[in-house]
């Protein structure tokens, strides 16, 4: 019953823009001042393993997690200002879930492309029966 209200008080804290070189081991050490921590994790890339620069923190005491996400959010480690927040759990949509293009927003007019006619009017550079004499602008 203990482990059950442990778990109901923990809070999950997702830690952004870690330096790249990091692993779980430096990212608990951050955070330990702070409070008791349940679990720090990295996230890496499958196939390279290299850090993809995020992480989650999950201290025992919501209060802990609440301190330690006031004083670190925005602080520099490494050239880098770490971002904290509260950690939301992870959405996996279906195809059929996901917005499709008509439900979208317009694109801007600043950013459509400009649509250019390809004529297939050929006149200029063919005679009657089909050969053809160079480019219709006339250079060779």
């Amino acid at each position: 019953m203990e482990n059950e209200t442990t778990q109901a008080s923990s809070t999950k804290l997702y830690v952004g823009s870690l330096p790249y070189n990091w692993a779980a081991e430096q990212l608990e050490e951050v955070f330990k001042p702070f409070g008791k921590l349940t679990s720090a994790s990295v996230v890496a890339d499958q196939l390279t393993k290299r850090s993809k620069g995020f992480g989650f923190v999950e201290f025992e005491s919501g209060k802990d997690a609440g301190k330690a996400m006031g004083e670190l959010n925005g602080r520099e480690f490494e050239g880098r200002n770490i971002a904290v927040r509260e950690a939301r759990p992870h959405v996996d949509r279906t195809p059929t879930e996901r917005p499709h293009a008509a439900d979208r927003p317009p694109a801007s007019s600043k950013f459509t492309r400009e649509r250019f006619v390809i004529s297939n009017d050929h006149t200029e550079s063919t005679d009657t029966t089909g050969r053809s004499y160079g480019n219709r602008r006339g250079w060779w």
